[in-house]
């Protein structure tokens, strides 16, 4: 006979079944069978086993529905190892069928749904749709299946069901075969000695009532034990909720004749563990009870004595204002409550020495949604502070890089093609290791990308294909065209100005470089080849052959975390082909169908071994997991999130027929926050997003969080008779960094983070953090090189934080840009003008400078592109004209140098040189960098003073012209320069590159503007100007206005001496 042994307590369950097997154990070679409905449960077992027997060996743990197919195998031995009606094998089945019925009269819903475009897509969706009713219907209304096989039927789904069949005289579906197994059972026709000596079923709370009848009837052949975790030791299957006693009450003329009886959360949350509670009494079975009376010493144990009890009693409980075992946070977003739970714990382990991070469990209705958020926030503290932690429901790869590549790749025919997707392809690690690439390499390959101006599309074959021109420009095809010439052209053929076939080579494609860029070709033509196989349409089996042998091509596998990818990806293609194997599915499938297919079986192999794994354990909410901890946290209790939300289709029969024993989405949630309160040994912890995160409105928790705070309220009240749930509910504010965590005015608000602790100080009391000035630099900073002196005195705070300091806040944008051109933005017109001008200054006309610029990429086709190069060209050619009287005279060679001054060494080299002078120009208005750099080149000019070069230096700006005559002493201010550059090493000075010019300049310029005005200009930002205080260097290095003393000094002692050297007309 079936045995029911009931208890409250799952350790207690446990003990029972240890000390069933130890009393009478099976022989060594017989495994014991356990039934579980999760694998978490059966990982928990097997721990609480092992620790009460040393050793927990040769147990199985199988779910209820593999369990029965194993033993109808054994039974039959005809019936395959998978079903030909499981849900993958009937969708397609049932996609094969659509297109020849949806024309039927009996099947005109369908008709109406798919209208009368043939949407592959969409058909298969259906498909998989009504597959998975079929599928609860086998399970659930077994008595439909068997009425519509006897051709009896009053809805299209019956009749598609018939189809479904035709061609099987005795379909060996589920229903079917516990039906037989039934009859077989009853008969005692049933070879009962494939039986395992004993079964038990442990931790369920739901069974379909087909699988309890066919168990029922196996207990009459061996040990069958169901374990069931009861909540109360009274009868508790016929407790009524809120809304159904008020119905109750109107079927009554006399109230007195109706009582509340039971607990309301029981009433409210237990729906599903009543109907298996019922379930179980309607069965005949021998009863063993091991409850356990809760001790009532704070909130959480008297809750679950009332429970228990199934006491409604009305009387308040007062409540010590220290008691912690039922906590409730609300915060303003997932992230706060990762950072909250972290300080609660902390604090938990602070006040409850005995506790450990492995007593607790952390769940959530979607780890998905709330692992990064508590990755960001455990795994980023700091060893004191750290807490070990583990996140099951993931897989082991928290990086799907493997599957999301797959999936990239797949999509390859739907795809422009584009530089990013490309790229995002290349960061994945095993494609990097097939085609020996490294990150560094990355950094090369969108280098050369930005240089060539690939945007998107493979060749001009993909243009044409969306009905644009036939143009390779900014493609692949024509990127990479650029990068082989400039490999296989010798450097003395190449020239700036000279095309090869309307290609202009790249340059500096040599050595690990020419390496790498065949690689990348490599790499570009098997994805082009990859693209065309994909296109084709293929039968299930043929997809298999072709994207097994691609993904041996593409991917090369090192680590464990890829192969665990890998197998996911071959596990979801071989459920395809054997799905299509058992009901002969021969059609040919689109990519599109393919990709839809792999969408919903890829899954990640599971981490249960991370589930009481190392430290504190994470993990998804699951119904039948009411396995005990010390404390049990719930996070995300959102009103949108839980319980969760799963709408059935409108074709659904279930929905309009329910019976005892149905399953419900909403249902299995209320009763799993029922059984986490249970599990719960010591602490009960919910949070949920209360606040909104923009205007701080008031959010409402999850109805079940509402029902739990009615119960409490009723129940329990404070110690000065107050509302208990203000005390058990904390309010959050927005940042961790809010000084009401650190003010010590409300208990309830602490944080165990010194370090987003508030300053004491005002914002304006900034520290300065350069009171002292930097270690002494070592001799190597004596050795400077011109550039080096131009950068320094072109932007000196900058020099200092980016060569001293190693802060660099100039980031190249890593996005690349995937649409062709169609304007120029500031620095690709500047680019272009000063490629036009050294074609201007190299004597060249309109017509050879224009497909250089052409074959860049940097341009706009058509007609867009003449518009603009001639309205650039404009531009180049007044400031050619300006600049033609200056380079007149025949320009040298440039002057190498290398010569001691004091304390320094300077090299490098003089450019721009001829027979009259030292000339810069620069096709843009000019900046305080531009003269600084003149200054600099003209005084070390003074000092080497080259044979039959005039001393004199020339700068032609936009806006300006300047000449600079000899200087008397260059040495000496030369000297001056580089004591300035060393004292700038150390510490800031306040030398603002435009701030000190404008200055400067209004001051040597007597009476013409107020000095001090014209600084304040060119700091300060306005709405149409942004002044340089915005400088995200100065705003590192200047924590204080800098427009000081020291600041005039400085101006003056750098641009007195330019100034008296200038000739003509002063700035």
């Amino acid at each position: 006979m079936l045995n029911v042994i009931y208890s409250n307590s799952m350790s207690q369950l446990a003990a029972h079944l240890a000390e069933s097997q130890q009393r009478d154990p099976l022989p060594p070679l017989q495994a014991e069978t356990v039934m579980v409905q999760s694998n978490e449960l059966a990982r928990w077992l097997n721990l609480f086993l092992a620790s009460n027997q040393s050793i927990a060996a040769h147990i199985e743990f199988p779910f209820p529905s593999a369990w029965l197919w194993k033993l109808f195998r054994q039974v039959w031995t005809d019936i395959p190892r998978e079903s030909p009606y499981s849900t993958d094998a009937m969708s397609l089945k049932i996609f094969e069928l659509l297109p020849t019925v949806k024309n039927q009269p009996e099947f005109e819903a369908i008709s109406r749904y798919l209208g009368e475009a043939d949407d592959a897509r969409k058909m298969l969706d259906l498909s998989q749709r009504i597959a998975d009713s079929f599928d609860q219907y086998l399970m659930f209304r077994p008595d439909w299946i068997a009425q519509w096989e006897t051709g009896k039927t009053n809805n299209w789904q019956g009749a598609l069901w018939q189809l479904l069949t035709r061609d099987d005289p005795e379909p060996m579906h589920r229903a079917r075969l516990l039906q037989k197994m039934q009859q077989a059972l009853k008969s005692k026709q049933f070879p009962t000695s494939i039986l395992p000596p004993r079964i038990a079923i442990f931790g369920l709370t739901a069974m379909p009532p087909i699988y309890l009848d066919l168990l029922a009837e196996i207990a009459e052949f061996t040990k069958v034990s169901i374990y069931f975790l009861s909540p109360s030791e009274g009868y508790w299957g016929d407790l009524l909720n809120q809304k159904s006693q008020a119905k109750q009450r109107l079927l009554f003329d006399d109230e007195d004749d109706f009582t509340d009886n039971g607990h309301p959360l029981l009433a409210s949350l237990g729906k599903l563990g009543q109907t298996f509670f019922e379930q179980l009494q309607a069965i005949p079975h021998e009863a063993e009870m091991l409850y356990l009376q809760p001790q009532a010493n704070d909130i959480l144990s008297q809750l679950k004595q009332d429970i228990y009890q199934l006491d409604n009693a009305d009387e308040l409980v007062t409540v010590a204002s220290d008691d912690d075992s039922v906590q409730i946070h609300s915060c303003h977003s997932a992230m706060r409550e990762a950072e909250v739970l972290h300080d609660q714990l902390l604090n938990l382990f602070e006040n409850h020495p005995d506790l450990s991070p492995t007593d607790v469990v952390v769940m959530t209705p979607d780890i998905e949604v709330y692992a990064p958020a508590i990755e960001a926030v455990f795994s980023s503290q700091p060893a004191e502070r750290f807490i070990p932690f583990s996140i099951a429901n993931r897989g082991d790869a928290q990086q799907q890089t493997i599957i999301e590549t797959f999936t990239d790749l797949l999509g390859l025919p739907q795809s422009r093609f584009d530089a990013e997707t490309i790229m995002r392809l290349l960061e994945c690690t095993a494609i990097q290791s097939e085609f020996r690439l490294d990150h560094t390499d990355l950094d090369t390959i969108r280098g050369w990308l930005r240089e060539t101006q690939i945007r998107w599309g493979l060749d001009g074959n993909d243009k044409q294909a969306l009905g644009l021109p036939a143009m390779d420009a900014n493609t692949w095809r024509a990127g990479l065209d650029r990068l082989l010439l400039g490999y296989a052209l010798p450097p003395a053929e190449r020239d700036q100005w000279q095309l090869f076939n309307a290609q202009l080579p790249v340059g500096g494609i040599s050595g690990d470089r020419a390496q790498l860029m065949a690689q990348l070709n490599a790499f570009i033509d098997q994805l082009s080849l990859l693209r065309n196989e994909l296109k084709r349409p293929r039968t299930p089996a043929d997809w298999q052959i072709l994207l097994m042998d691609w993904l041996r091509k593409l991917f090369l596998i090192r680590e464990e975390n890829e192969q665990l990818q890998l197998d996911a990806i071959l596990k979801a293609i071989d459920s395809l082909t054997e799905a299509a194997a058992q009901v002969d599915f021969e059609q040919k499938i689109s990519i599109e169908l393919l990709r839809d297919w792999l969408d919903l079986h890829i899954e990640l192999p599971s981490a249960e071994h991370q589930f009481m794994g190392r430290g504190l354990t994470f993990c998804d909410m699951v119904p039948m997991r009411s396995i005990p901890f010390d404390v049990v946290c719930l996070i995300g209790m959102n009103d949108n999130s839980y319980p969760r939300r799963q709408p059935k289709p409108g074709f659904d029969l279930l929905s309009s027929d329910y019976r005892r024993g149905d399953r419900s989405r909403r249902d299995d949630d209320r009763y799993l926050f029922l059984e986490a309160i249970l599990s719960a040994n010591r602490h009960l912890y919910i949070s949920y997003v209360g606040a909104s995160i923009h205007d701080n409105s008031p959010i409402p928790p999850s109805v079940l969080v509402s029902d739990f705070a009615d119960v409490v309220t009723r129940r329990f009240q404070t110690v000065e008779g107050t509302d208990i749930w203000e005390q058990l509910l904390t309010r959050h504010p927005l940042q961790a960094f809010s000084p009401r965590y650190f003010s010590g005015q409300d208990e309830t608000l602490f944080s165990f983070n010194a370090e987003a602790c508030p300053p004491v100080q005002k914002l304006s009391e900034a520290t300065n953090w350069f009171a002292s000035p930097l270690p002494e630099a070592d001799e190597s900073w004596r050795f400077v090189s011109l550039h080096q002196l131009i950068s320094f005195f072109s932007h000196p705070a900058r020099f200092l934080a980016q060569q001293r300091l190693g802060i660099n806040f100039e980031n190249d944008d890593a996005t690349l840009e995937i649409r062709e051109p169609f304007v120029l933005n500031g620095l690709e017109a500047w680019s272009v003008r000063q490629q036009m001008l050294d074609g201007r200054l190299n004597a060249l006309d309109k017509a050879q400078i224009q497909p250089v610029i052409q074959a860049t990429g940097v341009l706009p086709q058509g007609h867009f592109a003449d518009l603009l190069f001639d309205q650039q060209l404009e531009t180049v050619d007044a400031f050619t004209e300006k600049l033609q009287p200056l380079t007149s005279s025949q320009p040298m060679q440039p002057l190498a140098f290398e010569f001691d001054l004091e304390n320094f060494t300077l090299t490098g080299q003089l450019e721009g040189l001829s027979t009259s002078g030292l000339l810069h120009y620069r096709l843009a208005k000019m900046k305080a960098k531009d003269l600084l750099g003149l200054w600099c080149s003209h005084l070390l000019l003074n000092c080497l003073k080259p044979q039959g070069v005039a001393l004199q230096s020339q700068l032609q700006s936009e806006d300006h012209y300047l000449q600079l005559n000899p200087v008397n002493d260059p040495e000496q201010l030369l000297a001056d320069l580089l004591a300035i550059y060393w004292q700038g090493l150390h510490q800031p000075i306040p030398l603002l590159p435009q701030t000190s010019m404008a200055y400067a300049l209004a001051e040597l310029n007597a009476g013409k503007s107020d000095p001090e005005k014209e600084a304040y200009k060119a700091w300060q930002s306005s709405r149409f100007h942004q002044g340089e205080e915005s400088d995200t260097y100065h705003q590192l290095l200047f924590s204080e206005l800098p427009l000081n003393d020291q600041f005039r000094d400085l101006a003056l002692r750098v641009y007195q001496p330019l100034w008296d050297a200038l000739q003509g007309d002063k700035l």
